[in-house]
């Protein structure tokens, strides 16, 4: 039986800016403006969050031990924006998609699945 999961993510500048590293459009926005980008750029990990939060949640340490995760990164999140994921657990496999709901559209998708290794 598949398990539908949601969880959201408002996507502030004060994230952006712990989530990355000092220097970079990213965090800088200077740089982002030198790069005629509207502002702050979420790195896609972190917009990928809430998805990878609601695995962790329902496979905890197994998941950490033993998972894997496949993400493709199709769309931008910019600080001030918002994210909403929805992830369909299955067992052992999932499927995600991340969307930006600031402008409609998708920001992540991907897939990930939970394998057991004996000890």
């Amino acid at each position: 039986m598949t398990e539908h999961v949601t969880r959201a993510l408002e996507i502030t500048e004060d994230l952006v800016r712990a989530y990355s590293r000092r220097g970079n459009f990213h965090s800088d926005p200077a740089l982002s403006a030198d790069l005629k980008l509207p502002g702050l750029v979420a790195q896609g990990v972190q917009a990928a969050g809430p998805a990878y939060g609601a695995l962790l949640d329902a496979w905890g340490d197994d998941f950490l031990a033993h998972g894997e995760i496949e993400m493709r990164f199709v769309g931008t999140v910019l600080a001030g924006e918002s994210v909403d994921a929805a992830v369909d657990i299955d067992g052992d496999a999932a499927t995600f998609a991340v969307v930006n709901t600031t402008n409609t559209r998708t920001a992540v998708v991907g897939s990930a699945r939970r394998s057991w290794q004996s000890a």
